[in-house]
């Protein structure tokens, strides 16, 4: 899942080069006027964690696969789908990160919705043109199309509510894929590969913040300002890419669809700054809980997921 290298890049380096520019005594909250340091700091924390992804992209994951000229690829049958989801989480999650950084430097709102927003599409789309010389992949349309998802959820959160109040989250929980040494190429063979390419233990989750829709009340007083409701989607039975949509791997391939409470880190309060920054990062990550579960076997529960 390359998207998320990117999201990762972004967020380990922008926490640890930025030490030294705090407004009133606070390094990590937000600027409410224009501050040309923190901006530029900004610039240069998306910019350099772009140039870093691309650098371990082209070590990584382009080095060993054949260039040909530029072509394209549809893919969009693959994966149950599981894939795109990723991608358009990859967009959700830098867009909402570079928008977040850009308000930390004082940017006005709509300025950083829209800067934000249009960046994160651009570093997400420029993946896509690596892939399309690649000679097992292709530009794909679909891709693009699942990046816009994302970034475009990020930027209606923001345009209505000013805040996240609907996230987009993802939660790995390895497969019996996972560790088999037969798909160990394709799936990879340690807890970090796997989670980013087993496809099988991924879900993702559209997590809402039902707090924050509550019309004034003393049930919303009591309500839990962190426990969200989320539907979630994940699939099983996927062993790898094909080009025939109809092929025998429609039997082995089925979908998996999740309901469940979840908790918004985010919203945990804490007057420790740095750990209210931490759990707002890890806000678009699934804390795993018991989910129902309904897919071609039925409505079941699991205690995990």
């Amino acid at each position: 899942m390359k998207p998320l290298i990117l999201c990762l890049a972004g967020l380990l380096f922008s926490v640890s080069s930025l030490a030294q520019l705090r407004v009133n005594g606070s390094l990590l909250e937000p600027d409410s006027l224009p501050n040309r340091a923190r901006t530029i700091a900004a610039h240069a924390v998306i910019g350099s964690s772009y140039a870093i992804t691309m650098t371990v992209l082209g070590v990584a994951w382009y080095a060993e696969e054949d260039l040909v000229g530029f072509h394209f690829f549809d893919d969009s049958h693959q994966w149950k789908q599981v894939d795109k989801v990723g991608h358009a989480f990859g967009g959700y999650l830098t867009s909402n990160l570079f928008m977040s950084m850009y308000r930390w430097g004082g940017m006005p709102r709509a300025q950083a919705m829209w800067l934000g927003g249009m960046e994160s599409w651009l570093s997400m789309g420029s993946i896509e043109v690596f892939d399309a010389f690649g000679e097992s992949w292709g530009f794909s349309w679909s891709d693009i199309g699942a990046n816009s998802a994302g970034v475009g959820l990020a930027m209606m959160n923001e345009a209505l509510w000013q805040e996240q109040r609907v996230k987009l989250k993802w939660n790995y929980l390895p497969s019996p894929y996972a560790g088999d040494p037969a798909y160990e190429r394709l799936f990879g063979s340690n807890f970090p590969e796997w989670a980013l390419k087993d496809y099988n233990g991924q879900s993702y989750w559209l997590s809402v913040n039902v707090h924050d829709f509550l019309p004034e009340s003393g049930f919303k007083d009591k309500y839990p300002s962190w426990m969200n409701v989320a539907v979630g989607y994940g699939a099983n039975g996927l062993e790898g890419g094909y080009d025939d949509p109809n092929g025998s791997w429609t039997v082995r391939e089925y979908r998996k669809w999740y309901l469940s409470l979840d908790i918004d880190t985010s919203q945990i309060e804490t007057r420790h700054e740095p750990l209210r920054v931490l759990l707002s990062l890890l806000s678009v990550i699934r804390i795993p809980m018991p989910a129902l579960r309904w897919d071609r076997n039925g409505l079941g529960v699991e205690p995990l997921r």
